[in-house]
């Protein structure tokens, strides 16, 4: 999106901050954001960070702010010699004229080897991983009959699996330091679904399950794992990159699912809103200080979620499931992973 790059030169002058909070069913991302950026600049400990999807949106502006904050990041990014050399190079004109410890690493988190290889260079370069922000995902509506299941399963790959990849890789190291912070960037689509969301909404249901237990399983070692759900943004996610996606979607339909989607008639029309950005929208810088007051709180002191203002159905919802949840894990016998 063409007013995002347009805040990415502007930044270079200083003007992004930080910010910080949260809660169990969901704590605001704004509130969080402005006890972020009433804080001093410079968090008191240096830490690294590894973050995904950083060719633009969240992941690139938080690359900045953590970097501005005084960590090590590691912003990793698909293509950086390629496809995202734009970005790649951008980041690192920052990193130069404002000497901050940012690195830009090549990591496609759909490939095993790709992301063994990129979480290796960090643990060679640095010695350890304190952060893990797991922001890599893609985007476009589709009525479900439609899609193949090589377009579902390329959904689940990045939005899913490409979480728990990166996981994975990292696990080890933050167990053996007894230390350790995973930020999962998802989406309220995780919590409730609408129309022509079926293969984003599902990755998103799953993920969110997985990380809650997650959660659970590395209550005892000193790991933290915080759910962050953004919704109204206005980044790359949408235009162009949701945009570029769907196009290739409708290009690549075969006869019988072109045949299958007419069959719908007026219906399969009624996504384009899901294409579209909204007029007014909360500043994307947002999420990245969000992300930064999480990185800033003490180990087991920080929230289950984080979510954008105005979601009150998802504060009722996850508040109730929190309830239910609690109740569960005592009456099986592990309220101590609490």
């Amino acid at each position: 999106m063409r007013t995002e790059r347009v805040r990415r030169r502007a930044v270079l002058g200083g003007a992004l901050v930080t910010s910080a909070a949260a809660g169990l069913g969901g704590m605001s991302i704004s509130q969080t954001s402005a006890t972020e950026r009433a804080e001093p600049s410079r968090h008191p400990d240096r830490k690294v960070a590894l973050i995904t999807g950083t060719s633009s949106g969240f992941g690139w502006l938080t690359s900045l702010t953590l970097a501005r904050a005084g960590h090590h990041v590691f912003a990793s990014m698909r293509y950086p010699r390629t496809t995202n050399a734009g970005p790649a190079r951008e980041l690192r004109e920052f990193a130069k004229a404002e000497r901050l410890a940012l690195d830009v690493i090549d990591i496609d988190v759909r490939d095993d080897h790709s992301v063994e290889y990129g979480v290796a260079q960090v643990l060679r370069h640095a010695g350890r991983i304190d952060i893990l922000v797991n922001n890599a995902g893609i985007y476009y509506p589709a009525l479900v009959e439609t899609q193949t299941m090589a377009d579902i399963r390329d959904m689940f790959e990045t939005n899913l699996f490409g979480h728990l990849r990166m996981n994975r890789a990292v696990l080890p190291t933050m167990r053996e330091q007894r230390e350790g912070l995973i930020v999962q960037i998802t989406s309220g689509l995780g919590r409730l679904v609408l129309p022509f969301m079926a293969s984003y909404a599902g990755p998103k249901f799953a993920l969110e399950a997985m990380t809650e237990v997650t959660r659970y399983e590395l209550s005892t070692f000193g790991v933290d794992v915080v759910i962050v759900e953004p919704a109204r943004y206005n980044t790359d996610f949408i235009d162009p990159n949701g945009i570029a996606y769907y196009r290739r979607y409708l290009r690549r339909l075969a006869p019988e699912d072109a045949r299958r989607r007419e069959e719908y008639g007026e219906l399969a029309e009624r996504l384009t809103p899901f294409l579209q950005e909204l007029p007014e929208a909360p500043d994307n810088q947002e999420v990245a200080d969000a992300v930064a007051s999480i990185v800033r709180m003490p180990s087991q002191e920080r929230p289950v979620r984080l979510l954008t203002p105005g979601q009150d159905h998802l504060v009722e919802l996850n508040d109730l499931t929190e309830q239910v949840m609690r109740q569960r894990m005592e009456a099986a016998g592990f309220g101590d992973l609490l």
